[in-house]
């Protein structure tokens, strides 16, 4: 799975060099930091941290150990409780290197403000945990020889504005995938029920080939998100790139909807998030 996380981190950073392409030639390399920052209900914070590169710089793996950033100060707030997040490795994740809290967790309907200092540059971004909506049914249907898809089923809250998120993953497998199309809006089912027919996403997002469905006996777990508008308009800008072209770099040139403010990109967001467990037969 560290290879989903490697490609997203890949994706971004791809996209932020292109964008220092676009500037001026005149001006000289100006650093744009690379943030993915999230927060669950009942979870503590987590942020990973890079930085471009120039355009012409060769991309090898030594180049991508040196975008890690190591010494920022990373703050969380929910306004009444503020924690600066711990800096350690996480071999779950690409890069190995993950700022996490201890103490405070995210709450339903909380606000969460995030604050990153480093070498004089201050990046903010300020977020909030939806209440979670549930998986109403979970099944598999019989495809191919041995072949699963997966299926859920919920009732989308009547009369509000809600945004979906979902994942799947192994049980032996720590982090979780989004599944293939994982962003819903309900502006197209406020207030019905909605079945979606599941497809597995490919681990790496710089791809195409991947199987879409489980084998008879899989342990399957399901993760159903449902997060702020902020947070849909990223993934859902950053999944349009992805699509465009296998290679972010020469996809669309629309801005990624970042709500980072300050010389970065990506994404600070909160998710309320239930998990399943299913066998695929």
């Amino acid at each position: 799975m560290i290879s989903y996380w490697k490609n997203i981190l890949m994706g971004l950073c791809l996209v932020a060099i292109f964008a220092c392409k676009k500037e001026e030639k005149s001006e000289s390399y100006k650093p744009k930091f690379v943030v993915e920052g999230w927060i669950e209900n009942g979870d503590y914070p987590y942020v990973l941290l890079t930085h471009n590169l120039p355009f012409f710089t060769t991309v090898d793996s030594a180049q991508l150990a040196e975008i890690i950033i190591r010494y920022a100060k990373v703050t969380v707030s929910d306004g009444t409780q503020e924690e600066v997040l711990t800096g350690m490795r996480d071999d779950r994740y690409f890069p190995y290197f993950v700022y996490r809290g201890t103490s405070l967790k995210g709450k339903t309907g909380g606000m969460y403000k995030l604050k990153i200092e480093y070498a004089g540059n201050v990046l903010e971004a300020e977020t909030s945990i939806p209440k979670t909506v549930p998986l109403d049914s979970i099944w598999f249907s019989h495809r191919l020889k041995d072949l699963y898809q997966l299926n859920v089923r919920f009732q989308d809250p009547p009369g509000e504005k809600n945004y979906y998120k979902l994942y799947t993953r192994f049980e032996d497998v720590k982090t979780f995938t989004p599944t293939l199309m994982s962003n819903q809006d309900d502006k197209y089912f406020d207030g019905k029920k909605v079945v979606l027919q599941v497809n597995r996403g490919a681990e790496s997002n710089l791809t195409n080939k991947y199987d879409p469905y489980y084998t008879y006996g899989d342990q399957v777990m399901i993760k159903f998100s449902a997060l702020p508008q902020s947070g849909f308009e990223f993934w859902n800008s950053f999944q349009d790139e992805i699509l465009n072209s296998s290679n972010p770099l020469l996809g669309s040139t629309a801005a990624l909807k970042t709500n980072i403010k300050g010389p970065g990109l990506g994404i600070w967001c909160g998710y309320g998030s239930t998990v399943y467990k299913m066998t695929a037969k």
